[in-house]
């Protein structure tokens, strides 16, 4: 096995416990999408390998997704449509800047006295758990080891997964690291999972700063948190809408860990104000689901939407896939707008709301050096807005 398939089978381990059970399609499936992020070419044997099947139902799963406009086949495997490059490490650099956000006020200038080697020489140790696979929190991870590089600590990091897996276990290996000073991850979007691993934070024997996830509505455990502003950036969406001249806008929402919090920011925005007009809202539909993207777009003609604000990227891709299928263009006749846009490929560019892996990583450092220098001080909660990233798949509608 090639060094990059090695890595990737690591990553996989942490995912699937091949004693336990079989993967659904539909996990395979994620799977290899989140893989294709990382690396532009994956073949049948190595995912056959990487999934614990057979190449037949590798190729089925190729050809489910290639389909829905997904991916790309090729002689022996797929290849990626994303316009990303990759960085050393596997993890994908962005096509498109993106201006930074400036730090809390106080943050940026810490200075952390405690951040010094411990009397038996070891360097201050940052732990990390985040899940994986994913295109988003290799970025995250590596902003978190650059940052925490500038104030003199290493970081050990962890893979958790979206599946079942007990974070405790993970989190128990990193509390045992000699010279650990905090921790910083991501719980489970799982409330089974995520109640186990909320009360392991509660008992932390250092410092922890949660990223992109909130606390149990009736947790009584408080620590501080960096999460993207999910709510206002559903806001730049409408108001890019409305200056186009959209005010009919449907939606549709993938099932994500974080896709409850941006259809509640959409509703929000519904019901606090009547200039815009949304004839539906449909969530939990797959960008492999053929039936409910199909579904969509009949809802998209039928009741004569101009715009729709979708959330993921995989879904809008398919959605806008279907529509052009059917006699429609996006943006001439449907303008989109797509949240959390990583993995847009160049081939389809598409309008979309990016979380910034680069700042979220930095400030959740600085935030837990902040707690280790200051103990006693208010828990934060440090929201950093998305970039609206504008390459004109919104229309002009307004002299129509």
């Amino acid at each position: 096995m090639t060094g990059p398939a090695r890595k990737e089978a690591k990553m996989v381990e942490s995912i699937v416990d091949t004693g336990k059970r079989d993967l659904l399609p539909a996990e395979r499936q994620d799977m290899i999408l989140s893989l294709l992020t990382r690396q532009s070419v994956v073949t049948v044997t190595e995912l056959a390998d990487l999934l614990n099947t057979t190449e037949i139902t590798v190729r089925r799963d190729l050809t489910i997704l290639a389909n829905a406009g997904l991916l790309k086949r090729v002689r022996g495997g797929a290849m990626s449509l994303s316009g990303t490059t990759t960085r050393k490490g596997g993890a994908p650099r962005l096509s498109s800047a993106i201006p930074p956000i400036p730090a809390p006020d106080g943050i940026s200038d810490l200075t952390v006295p405690s951040l010094s080697d411990d009397m038996s020489g070891n360097q201050p140790v940052i732990g990390a758990m985040m899940p994986e696979p994913s295109f988003f929190w290799p970025n995250v991870i590596e902003s978190i080891r650059e940052t925490a590089a500038e104030l003199g600590a290493r970081v050990v990091s962890r893979e958790s997964s979206y599946d079942r897996i007990d974070e405790t276990e993970i989190l128990d290996m990193i509390a045992g690291e000699p010279a650990l000073c905090g921790i910083i991850l991501s719980p489970s979007g799982r409330p089974d999972v995520a109640e186990l691993t909320w009360e392991w934070i509660e008992h932390s024997p250092v410092p922890v700063v949660v990223v992109e996830r909130d606390q149990p509505i009736f947790g009584t455990c408080f620590v501080d948190s960096v999460r993207t502003n999910h709510h206002f950036g559903v806001r730049k969406a409408a108001v890019h809408f409305l200056q186009h001249g959209h005010t009919r806008i449907g939606a549709a929402f993938s099932d994500t860990p974080t896709s409850t919090v941006i259809e509640n920011g959409w509703k929000h925005i519904l019901n606090d104000s009547d200039r815009i007009e949304c004839p539906f809202i449909e969530d939990g539909i797959q960008p492999y689901d053929t039936s409910g993207v199909d579904g969509i777009v009949d809802k998209i003609i039928g009741s004569g939407v101009t715009a729709m604000l979708v959330h993921s990227d995989y879904l809008a891709i398919a959605i806008a896939q279907v529509l052009e299928r059917r006699g429609k263009r996006v943006p001439d006749d449907v303008s989109l707008i797509s949240i959390d846009g990583y993995a847009t490929p160049s081939s389809r560019p598409l309008t979309v709301l990016r979380s910034n892996s680069k700042d979220l990583g930095e400030i959740c450092v600085r935030t837990l050096m902040q707690r280790i220098a200051t103990p006693d001080t208010a828990t934060k909660h440090i929201f950093v807005d998305p970039t609206l990233v504008d390459r004109g798949s919104v229309a002009d509608i307004r002299e129509r």
